[in-house]
């Protein structure tokens, strides 16, 4: 008897070992399984997952007047769950507009409620009963013609919910390449053109794939997930091309009030507005297969050679790079203008040329 107490007192910590073993076998296997199927789920999940801003992002940005002037108060930047500064779907919307952009298109330091696109839903829902159109925005800042072919093409897929598709396009398109030409003349060797894994990752802050940038975990559907819905959201917060206050601008403006040449020569443009062009067309493509209305704006600017000096000293483009790069060298206020009288001709031409709509808001304004 006492023999057989003794063996199993030797044996108890040997089953011990061995059931922690098989638990942790357990819990390993379990794990594993848990993200094969998360892996699984996402994936299929993700095929689709375009969006040009962070769904579901909150921001308040408390602008300067005394550099952003005319704006008081804080203002609030709300993107819905479909990536889109704007209002959700409503069954009683009978039709709805998404605006394509820039800077100017988004209006970031505005308040939702104070952005031209905002102002257009309101002011066509006075006209056609409450909550009938639907406006919504998809602007970003520095966005050309390259991205807006994109989103064009992936959101009215996505999204056929859509009427039409409203764009203010150009000047980005421009002021890039009078910057592309400014960093030429300064010896700098020419980038090779993005891949179209870049092109997305520039045109949309979460689309399904990666680039030739992205380590190996972040290609997985859960690694993507990570950057979707957490990364890409802390990124948009700490945006320093959207500090709270716009303290951006008053960078930009001494880079260019301390410029050591002015140029009011254009380089040739015509190859680039050739690319301008096809792009354009791109996206009438795009729209036309879709089925949906699209309409052009033209961009009208503050550029012309009679402002005084003090609204001078308000300007910041048509230099070589952005806040934390300083170029010796800009274009003029009058080369400016007359650039993007170019680009505004063109796409007046496209529009003509394709029997499309185009709102000349550069004569009207």
């Amino acid at each position: 008897m006492a023999e057989r107490i003794r063996r199993r007192a030797r044996a108890l910590p040997a089953s011990r070992t061995k059931l922690r073993i098989q638990t942790a076998a357990l819990l390993f296997l379990s794990l594993v399984a848990c993200v094969g199927i998360a892996e699984v789920v996402l994936s299929i999940r993700l095929v689709d997952e375009y969006y040009v801003w962070p769904p579901n992002l909150r921001r308040v940005l408390h602008p300067d007047p005394s550099i952003l002037h005319g704006i008081t108060g804080p203002s609030r930047l709300t993107i819905n769950s479909f990536g889109v500064r704007g209002g959700p779907f409503a069954p009683e919307q009978r039709y709805r507009i998404l605006a394509v952009g820039g800077s100017t298109t988004i209006c970031s330091y505005l308040d939702d409620t104070e952005t031209w696109t905002a102002v257009v839903e309101q002011r066509l829902n006075e006209r056609l009963g409450a909550g009938a159109i639907w406006v919504g925005n998809v602007g970003r800042p520095g966005h050309k013609t390259q991205q807006h072919m994109l989103q064009v093409d992936r959101l009215l897929s996505k999204h056929r919910e859509i009427d039409a598709i409203l764009l203010l396009i150009g000047i980005n398109d421009m002021t890039s390449r009078l910057a592309l030409q400014l960093r030429a003349d300064a010896g700098e060797a020419p980038q090779p053109p993005p891949s179209p894994a870049i092109l997305e990752r520039q045109a949309f802050s979460i689309f399904p794939g990666w680039d030739e940038r992205s380590t190996w975990y972040l290609r997985t559907a859960i690694g993507r997930w990570w950057t979707i819905h957490l990364k890409s959201q802390l990124n948009a917060k700490a945006d320093p091309e959207q500090d709270e206050r716009g303290l951006f601008a008053m960078a930009l403006r001494r880079n260019r009030q301390e410029a050591s040449e002015f140029r009011r020569q254009l380089p040739d443009l015509s190859e680039a507005l050739a690319d301008y062009t096809r792009n354009v067309n791109k996206i009438i493509d795009s729209a036309e297969d879709a089925g949906v209305r699209v309409v052009f704006l033209t961009q009208p600017t503050i550029w012309r050679g009679d402002l005084t000096q003090a609204e001078r000293n308000l300007l910041w483009g048509g230099g070589a790079g952005w806040a934390n790069t300083v170029s010796s060298t800009y274009f003029s206020v009058e080369a400016l203008a007359e650039g993007m009288s170019k680009y505004n001709e063109a796409l007046l031409g496209v529009c003509r040329d394709r029997d499309v709509e185009c709102i000349d808001l550069q004569a009207k304004l």
